[in-house]
């Protein structure tokens, strides 16, 4: 997919519009950090980072970087072949103890000539309220 960052940044604002959030896309130049702001029916605003990549990429460990920006949320969404999307939702924290000492944040891996989502992730699968609730 040609624009999967996009893609990814559009679904995870249509997510949060779903469930309610006034969410925006973030101005880029003055807020380079994050691609979206949330305000959050405590009034709280938060900035989200979302991060898109494919399922099937050919790559052995699919990985992101850039995650140590300013940003409150990281909503990892991983596109299938399909177009159908998984969102991994994490705080900041959360994101930064996965990534641990490595320089990206791996996302994928193959086994077995299956293309799958990394295990640690899968713990942060459609945590929206990990953002709802902050």
């Amino acid at each position: 997919m040609k624009y999967v960052g996009k893609y990814g940044e559009y679904r995870v604002l249509a997510c949060l519009l779903e469930r309610d959030v006034e969410v925006y896309q973030a101005i880029k130049t003055n807020q380079p950090d994050f691609d979206l702001t949330a305000i959050l029916a405590s009034g709280k605003v938060v900035r989200i980072q979302a991060k898109a990549t494919e399922l099937n990429n050919k790559r052995t460990n699919n990985a992101i970087d850039r995650i140590d920006k300013e940003y409150d949320f990281l909503v990892v969404v991983i596109v299938a072949e399909d177009k159908t999307a998984r969102f991994f939702v994490m705080s900041k924290t959360e994101a930064m103890a996965e990534k641990g000492n490595n320089i990206q944040l791996g996302t994928t891996q193959q086994r077995g000539k299956q293309f799958q989502v990394k295990d640690a992730l899968l713990p942060y699968e459609d945590k929206w309220e990990t953002i709802l609730n902050a």
